[in-house]
């Protein structure tokens, strides 16, 4: 069990960061709407960051994933 736990892992952290980013984006521009670009520049920072970890963790995953099957 605890091996099966350590390969989903990283794929719930890569889904994770990937709802972070969507629903930054959606609030951020909700806001915008209401309150300008200015009063919003930290949550479209926080949507790019999360755009950011979701392509990192998605690129070690794959990277694992090719390094494993070689092995085997």
């Amino acid at each position: 069990i605890h091996k099966e736990m350590k390969q989903k892992l990283p794929y719930l952290l890569e889904i994770i960061w990937l709802l972070v980013a969507i629903f930054s984006i959606l609030f951020a521009t909700v806001r915008t709407f209401s309150l300008g670009f200015k009063e919003n520049i930290m949550l479209y920072v926080i949507a790019l960051l999360a755009c950011l970890m979701y392509c990192f963790r998605r690129y070690l995953r794959k990277t694992r994933e090719g390094l494993n099957q070689d092995k085997q």
